[in-house]
Parts: C-alpha cells; structure tokens; sequence
C-alpha cells in the first residue's frame, strides 16, 4: 500500500503541467488560440487567459504608446522653419531702430510703383480715347459703307491689346502695393513684439 501511495505521488510530479489556454482577436474579428507560443496574429493584442473549463483567470491588456510617432521629415521641416522665423526676426531688429523707420521704408519701396502707375494711368488714357476714336470711325464707315472700313478694323485690334495689356500692368502694380503694405504691416507687429520682449 505504502509503494503504490508512493508510485502516485511520483507520478504526479512526473505529470506535464496543464498549460492555461490563451485566446485573442485579431484585427479582422477573428479569435486565434494558444497554450504556450504566441502567434504573429496577437500580437500587440489583447488576451484573455482561461483554465481548462474555459474559465478566465486574467485579462492581459496592451500598453498602447500615446506619445505620437514623429516624423523625421516632418521635424526638419519644423526645424528649419524656426531657424527662418529666428534667421526674419535678427534681420529685422538689425535693420530698423524703431517703428517710423519701417513705415519709411514702405515709402521708398512704394514710391517708384505709384510713379510707374502714373505713367500707366496717362498712357492707358491716350490708348483708350484712340480704341475710341477708332471703333467711332468704323462705326460710321460701316454705316456709310465705306471702303476703308477693313483699314480701321485692322488698327483697332492693335490699339485694343495694347489697353488690355495696360489694364493688367496697372492691376498687377496696384498689387504689388497691397502685397507690401501687408509685409510692412506684419513687419511693424513682429517688431513691436520683438522689443517688447527686450524689455
């Protein structure tokens, strides 16, 4: 009696372990099951550990990384756009002393644009009375029926591009004013900031 109590025993010990069965989901829904090794499927999974009855004795959750994953390219350009917010600021503390001196350079960088737009202004109004005076001949040589009408129509086409192309230069000019009253002005701010943080 005492040997087979002691057979039992040694039997027991001599026994392989039950392995807890393992269960997770996959990406796709569907539940994948293991008992020692880990497939590539749960992996980065969560998984619940169960007895053999199907029982759970634990649920084993993933740490998830919050900290965003940053991209190099990204970060670099976020780099070099500091080094010119910084690389703007430096030339702009280095070139003007106060305020009145940007509005002074605005000045000077608008003043040769209103003279050209001057000069456009008064050749626009020459092209402009002569496209008149030339669609107000042919006008009356279509009327009378006169022969020198494919003359006119001929030089009005002429006269016609040319005010077009004085119409665009004046826009683009006018523009160009707008564009840097705008760059003076964020000049001046970011100027003002900038001395204020001196202080």
């Amino acid at each position: 009696m005492y040997r087979l109590a002691l057979i039992t025993i040694l039997f027991m010990f001599t026994l392989p372990v039950q392995a807890s069965l393992n269960k997770c989901k996959d990406d796709e829904g569907r539940f994948h099951y293991y008992t020692h090794i880990k497939p590539p499927e749960c992996q980065d999974k969560a998984t619940v550990e169960m007895n053999k009855r199907g029982v759970v004795i634990r649920t084993h959750t993933v740490e998830r990384n919050t900290e965003p994953e940053t991209d190099p390219v990204q970060q670099a350009a976020i780099e070099q756009k500091r080094l010119e917010k910084e690389r703007r600021d430096a030339v702009l503390l280095n070139t003007y002393t106060s305020e009145e001196e940007i509005d002074w350079a605005l000045d000077r960088n608008i003043h040769p644009i209103e003279l050209a737009i001057a000069g456009i202004e008064k050749r626009l109004e020459i092209a402009t009375e002569q496209l008149k005076n030339l669609l107000k001949q042919a006008n009356e040589a279509k009327q009378s029926g006169n022969t020198a009408l494919s003359s006119i129509q001929k030089d009005i086409l002429p006269v016609r591009r040319y005010v077009v192309q004085l119409q665009d230069e004046l826009k683009k000019n006018h523009e160009r004013i707008d564009e840097l009253r705008e760059k003076f002005d964020t000049d001046r701010k970011r100027f003002r900031t900038l001395k204020q943080q001196q202080l």
